[in-house]
């Protein structure tokens, strides 16, 4: 489908538009349906197409943070969701990405938490216990991937010391339950739909990360935090358990109009609690997270949101 442009957006969101037009139609990548970023864009979708007039926004299934960072520079979806060392590195030019990509945050959204998954029965209770085990690490360019591959150089475990898989969040669960993998990194909000699933009908282990493992990780990847794990999220995990946390952010081209990104920050913003009644982790979505990447500017017309939030969305 042929991919309406910014400026046809801006004009009608400016309300200039002929009377009668068709919505405007502009895509935000998310990621698979079994994970966060689907449902809580279809919920920012919701919204803008119910309380902007003549938008019709749609949610799109995508492998994940590495590609929609890469869509919204090309111009091919409007706005991304993506993990934010994903983001930092896409903006820097760093990691997997050569060149810098012209991206600005709208907003950060929530902290990811990676759950890093076994079985009781597997012996792994660490990340170097992962050496010579089938491993999943999430979807081909997703920021699963990205945080999988970190978390293991970043405590010394290499590739080549795993047999590596590239499984979606439903993938990896379905694989830890047929025996096809020993262990894998699911990256989302606190109870994730496939992990809630997993634990109800296997003996879930979540692997913890020691004081030691943080550290080093927070040397390398200063995007990363520690974050624990509540005992009980899950059906048998009786004891909090120590976890990375990395916050999403969402994404657009650093060349949409201020007026455009303020209208959208404020209406989302206007009506944070839709996106409560679909996942609580928009608990989290509030002015003073707003941008959680010190080293990604927010969009000027996100800065403009932040310093009035009392102002009308059509100003």
């Amino acid at each position: 489908m042929k991919r309406v442009w910014l400026p046809v957006l801006v004009a009608v969101l400016s309300g200039c538009s002929d009377t009668g037009a068709s919505p405007s139609t502009f895509a935000i990548a998310t990621g698979g349906p079994a994970g966060l970023y689907y449902p809580y864009g279809g919920g920012m979708a919701s919204i803008w197409s119910r309380h902007l007039p003549g938008v019709n926004a749609k949610a799109e299934v995508t492998g994940g943070s590495v590609t929609n960072v890469i869509q919204v520079a090309r111009r091919e979806s409007e706005l991304g969701i993506a993990m934010a060392d994903v983001v930092t590195d896409a903006y820097l030019g760093e990691g997997r990405f050569p060149h810098a990509l012209p991206l600005r945050v709208l907003f950060t959204a929530y902290p990811n938490i990676v759950h890093i998954l076994t079985l009781q029965e597997s012996g792994i209770d660490s990340v170097p216990a992962m050496r010579g085990r089938r491993v999943s690490l999430g979807a081909a360019g997703s920021g699963t991937a990205v945080a999988a591959e970190n978390v293991l150089s970043g405590l010394g475990v290499s590739l080549q010391q795993i047999a590596p898989a590239y499984l979606s969040f439903g993938e990896t669960t379905t694989a830890l339950k047929d025996g096809t993998i020993d262990a894998g990194f699911v990256v989302g909000g606190l109870g994730l739909a496939a992990v809630t699933e997993l634990a109800v009908t296997r003996n879930l282990r979540l692997v913890p990360l020691s004081d030691d493992d943080l550290q080093q990780l927070q040397a390398r990847f200063p995007a990363y935090a520690g974050y624990p794990i509540p005992a009980d999220t899950y059906n048998g995990v009786t004891q909090p358990v120590q976890a990375l946390g990395i916050w999403s952010a969402v994404v657009v081209h650093e060349e949409m109009p201020e007026q455009l990104a303020f209208r959208l920050t404020c209406t989302v913003y206007r009506h944070r609690a839709e996106l409560l009644e679909i996942s609580q982790v928009a608990r989290d979505m509030t002015l003073t997270n707003i941008n959680q990447l010190s080293q990604v500017p927010l969009h000027p017309g996100s800065q403009r949101y932040a310093a009035n939030p009392e102002a009308a969305c059509d100003g």
